[in-house]
């Protein structure tokens, strides 16, 4: 393989086009996100990490996935694909600053990329400590989060959970591509991911892939990017984007809390989870966005270097978790919510699909 254009060091944001912001900014109250600046027609959040802003949404005309950022550690990079895509590199005018240079997928989806970005000051607090089976650490020290049972206030007759989830960044993204093939070269040759796992079909065709960037010997996450394909029309449902991965500061509480922020409001779509993944090893829970948008909660996953060789699994296991519940047939899909019920009575989840290869096996 040739060399790739340049080494992404880390996934920075995710930006959309939305028609109501508004909508977006009371969600991510509840979500965890911080709201770093706002103007008449865009927002930008920021986790408690080092990246300026993790999330962009500007006031559109429709709903839609724009682009993923990424930063890159020299301006020869920048420069390297600038002139690989007939393009030129700018300054940003957003939060971080720093150059930028923007290029399309084949699907065109976008991907900017960063160099001499100023980063934010991350805000650390000390991990909980947890007593297991056969190691207890923590000795009269009561394990309470939050103000204890003050976190749950009652409003309306209904008892609502108040603590939310501390989001620290966003980990990883999954798309929907039109030749998977295709996508997983362009983003090895164009950024220079590794391939972490290979989604086999029992057919030995590969629908997809779990891609992490490439920093040598130093760990990184499991995956940045999840490419699945072919990505076929159904009923207008196609769009590119499946969901984003918004790692947590703490622990399984911090996730849990963000649970029952998200479920004792009752107002958002609860997608897939509580559950542990195969492929990552995260702890997850998805919820849907006002947009119709799927956002993960995730902690502990793995991390891996550039030694590890690729690894090729079953398809299945991108649906199937260590445990937890079976996903809905709109996972990954970007539906409108008043069409997600419709839609999930209609067709028959994913899991159901997969017994057909488990007979022939």
């Amino acid at each position: 393989m040739n060399e790739p254009l340049c080494k992404a060091v880390d996934l920075l944001f995710l930006r959309f086009e939305l028609t109501d912001l508004d909508a977006q900014k009371e969600y991510f109250e509840h979500f965890g996100l911080q709201l770093l600046d706002e103007s008449a027609d865009t927002i930008w959040y920021r986790g408690t990490g080092i990246a300026p802003f993790c999330y962009c949404a500007t006031r559109g005309e429709q709903n839609r996935f724009v682009s993923a950022g990424y930063y890159v550690d020299s301006r020869d990079q920048l420069e390297a694909v600038a002139s690989a895509f007939d393009t030129s590199i700018f300054s940003s005018k957003e939060p971080g600053g720093g150059e930028k240079v923007v290029v399309t997928d084949p699907d065109g989806i976008g991907v900017e990329l960063f160099f001499g970005i100023t980063f934010a000051t991350p805000d650390r607090q000390p991990p909980p400590s947890l007593n297991s089976g056969v190691e207890k650490t923590r000795i009269n020290k009561l394990q309470r989060i939050g103000k204890d049972a003050g976190e749950w206030k009652l409003e309306d007759g209904e008892w609502r959970y108040k603590l939310t989830s501390r989001v620290m960044r966003i980990g990883h993204y999954a798309i929907n591509v039109s030749d998977a093939e295709e996508s997983i070269n362009w983003y090895a040759q164009t950024l220079g991911f590794l391939i972490s796992d290979n989604l086999v079909m029992p057919d030995g065709r590969r629908t997809g892939a779990f891609m992490r960037v490439n920093q040598g010997d130093k760990p990184v996450d499991h995956h940045s990017i999840n490419i699945v394909g072919p990505r076929k029309g159904r009923e207008g449902y196609e769009g590119t984007f499946g969901h984003g991965g918004f790692e947590l500061s703490g622990s399984v509480d911090d996730l849990m809390a963000g649970h029952f922020r998200m479920k004792t409001h009752g107002k958002y779509i609860h997608e897939w989870g509580i559950g542990r993944h195969l492929l990552g090893s995260q702890i997850y829970d998805y919820w849907r966005d006002p947009a119709g948008f799927t956002l993960e909660h995730w902690i502990d996953g793995d991390l891996v270097d550039a030694s590890r060789p690729p690894a090729d699994v079953p398809a299945r296991n991108f649906a199937l978790g260590q445990y937890g519940p079976l996903p809905p047939s709109t996972f990954n899909l970007s539906i409108p919510n008043d069409q997600v019920k419709p839609w999930r009575e209609k067709h028959v989840p994913v899991v159901e699909m997969l017994k057909a290869f488990e007979d022939e096996s």
